[in-house]
């Protein structure tokens, strides 16, 4: 009778090698840290902020999941289902993150407004990019607003110029034949200091209010009843939700990192007080943001929401305004959205949500190195029924 040979089949089919196994555990991590990114959607960081951290590496974990896809497919593997299947579970995540859109539609036309919404960084008030001329990102971002001449614009982070004195609302104002605005500023208990948010429009403004969050004095929404040439009246909610507020050691850390030379910082050190700072904002966003669909889901008209959110698409907070109103992005844009410059390459935290009645004909992001954020444009049309009809 003849030997069995070892290392030939098993009744059970072949063995599987230590290298495949080691393989299959590395890409069951991935798929389990997917999910993770996916369910910080759903969590709030009150409730659990660690899923707040997997959210904002979901672009990551979701590459190296699609590489696992590709690499078992090579080998022809049925692992690649592993993957395959939560990519698929999470793919509004995706298209969050990327999208395909040729232009919807006519820009213009009866019933289409354009709408900008703009963090201005204090039209670079503390010359951050340490120009010559102090008054370049300011001239370069009224030019911009001229140039594209939108119906309302939203400003972010806005200074009003008041410690030059000079009004920048009388400045803009006159750009564009914005006869209407409003602006509130934060109050700090002491004084009211010169830095906010501003909304200017082309069509009458009939009320306006400021809202402050409960968590913060700094951070609060503005709300601007505009009247539209249709005689439909829209609510446009202007907001900055709570940023990091990394300081200016915390990016030379992140810097020296990724040069790979942090022989000046103590790493544990520089690690737990960005940890600290963005759990901290987590934390206070997603209070903010619940107060914000509150406000939202009250609205006697229909809603134009235009925010810095200070969070992508992958988080708590984007999910409790997108899963009620349309992100515009979504709608009409086209490739990654990035709207913040510094650090990833990749962050959308800018948005324009709005009405599920109202139609986004075209979106677009503005590249320019005004800010350290990309301005937001889109041209929407807003049907004619009011909310309450």
């Amino acid at each position: 009778m003849a030997m069995k040979k070892s290392g030939t089949k098993k009744a059970g089919g072949r063995k599987i090698s230590i290298p495949t196994k080691l393989m299959i555990l590395v890409n069951f991590i991935f798929v389990l840290l997917l999910i993770c990114s996916l369910l910080a959607s759903y969590i709030s960081p009150l409730h659990f902020w660690p899923f707040a951290f997997a959210g904002l590496s979901y672009p990551f974990f979701l590459v190296v999941n699609l590489f696992f896809v590709l690499f078992w497919l090579v080998f022809l593997k049925k692992y690649f289902l592993f993957s395959l299947i939560t990519i698929i579970i999470g793919f509004n995540q995706f298209t969050s993150l990327v999208q395909f859109n040729s232009s919807a539609g006519s820009g213009t036309g009866n019933g289409v407004i354009k709408v900008m919404s703009y963090n201005v960084r204090l039209f670079d008030l503390y010359n951050w990019k340490n120009q010559r001329e102090l008054s370049r990102s300011r001239k370069d971002i009224f030019n911009l607003i001229q140039q594209e001449s939108s119906d309302i614009i939203c400003l972010q982070e806005y200074y009003n110029g008041k410690k030059s004195f000079v009004n920048y609302s009388d400045t803009i104002r006159g750009l564009g034949n914005y006869k209407y605005s409003f602006d509130a500023y934060i109050d700090n208990g002491k004084k009211i200091l010169p830095f906010g948010l501003a909304t200017f429009s082309r069509f009458p403004i009939i009320s306006s209010q400021k809202i402050n969050f409960l968590n913060t004095y700094q951070n609060f929404c503005i709300l601007s009843d505009i009247i539209l040439p249709s005689s439909d009246t829209i609510r446009v909610i202007n907001t900055h939700l709570e940023s990091i507020k990394f300081g200016k050691e915390d990016y030379i850390f992140v810097n020296e990192l990724a040069n790979s030379s942090g022989k000046n910082y103590d790493l544990k050190q520089g690690f737990l007080a960005i940890l600290g700072k963005m759990m901290n904002a987590y934390k206070k966003r997603s209070g903010q943001v619940e107060e914000l669909a509150a406000i939202i889901a009250g609205s006697p008209y229909k809603v134009l929401l235009c925010a810095d959110f200070n969070d992508t698409p992958a988080s708590y907070v984007y999910r409790q305004i997108a899963q009620t109103h349309n992100d515009a992005f979504k709608e009409a844009g086209s490739g990654l959205g990035q709207t913040y410059t510094l650090l990833l390459p990749i962050l959308r935290i800018d948005y324009i949500f709005t009405d599920k009645s109202m139609k986004v004909m075209d979106y677009k992001t503005i590249q320019n190195d005004f800010s350290d954020h990309y301005p937001i444009v889109a041209n929407i049309s807003t049907g004619n029924q009011n909310h309450n009809d």
